[in-house]
């Protein structure tokens, strides 16, 4: 007689509710943390070329303003649109709650923080973050736009606690709690990503 191993059965799919990202100095690295409507957390360690990598798939999507995001040779229609658009996301980023605590959730929905090595993002108007870790494990994740926005906000805000440079000049950011930066999203007087 042989034994079967039966395969772990997935964990059913829950939906973001807040985000942290920190900056860990003795890893030299940041730690993403996503709490989860399950009461679970996922844990991954960005290093700085995946973080590098995440802010360029995502910061096209955002309209950040950053100090170098008009051109002098972009024609005055495209620079107003583009203002329009930059004005729009901070507008957004406005209304988010990025001075909240981030609340540690009861378990990790994986065995501890995760390495990740490779991203890839697919999708129109909510994305998808596939987020391939060193350990074999893949992560997916939908990023609505306003998730998209928060999380390219919180690079921003824990690479330059790091001193990493993400390539592009930042302007002023909105007040934030820098020891635990976090995003949530107020909707009907909850927090929801």
């Amino acid at each position: 007689m042989t034994d079967q191993i039966t395969p772990e059965t997935p964990k059913p799919e829950a939906t973001i509710q807040q985000i942290n990202i920190a900056y860990n100095a003795d890893q030299d690295r940041l730690l993403l943390r996503v709490g989860l409507s399950d009461d679970t957390e996922l844990l991954l360690w960005l290093t700085y070329r995946v973080t590098r990598q995440l802010w360029q798939l995502l910061n096209g999507e955002t309209h950040l303003p950053t100090a170098d995001s008009i051109q002098a040779d972009v024609l005055p229609e495209q620079a107003v649109e583009q203002f329009k658009q930059e004005a729009q996301a901070a507008e957004t980023l406005k209304k988010m709650d990025f001075a909240t605590k981030y609340q540690p959730r009861k378990s990790l929905r994986n065995d501890g923080a995760l390495l990740a090595i490779k991203l890839e993002l697919s999708g129109s108007n909510i994305k998808h973050l596939e987020i391939v870790c060193l350990e074999g494990v893949s992560v997916g994740v939908n990023l609505p736009p306003a998730l998209v926005l928060a999380v390219c906000n919180l690079l921003q805000i824990s690479s330059a606690k790091a001193g990493w440079s993400l390539g592009a000049k930042t302007v002023a950011q909105p007040s934030v709690n820098m020891d635990e930066s976090s995003a949530g999203l107020a909707e009907k007087n909850k927090v929801v990503h």
